[in-house]
């Protein structure tokens, strides 16, 4: 029963972050090669640092839990518009 809690409470999280992420916050078409900084192709928690709300929600759109966001874990979350 707890595993199907915590199943849910991710899935719930994660809808929230899309939501959230679909404002004008994220609507800067540059953003993503502007914040990867070291031109990597992926966005540390160093790097995420420079915009708050990314780094408020970084571990919500870190979807493979890696450590970093990659292009299409940033596309996936609708920051790219």
């Amino acid at each position: 029963m707890n595993n199907k809690r915590n199943i849910f409470l991710s899935m719930a999280a994660f809808a929230f972050t899309l939501a959230l992420t679909s404002t004008s916050a994220f609507s800067n078409e540059g953003l993503f090669e502007s914040l990867d900084t070291d031109a990597d192709g992926m966005i540390s928690e160093e790097e995420a640092e420079a915009h708050g709300v990314l780094y408020e929600l970084f571990d919500s759109l870190d979807i493979d839990g890696d450590g970093f966001i990659s292009s299409d874990e940033f596309a996936v979350a609708n920051l790219n518009k």
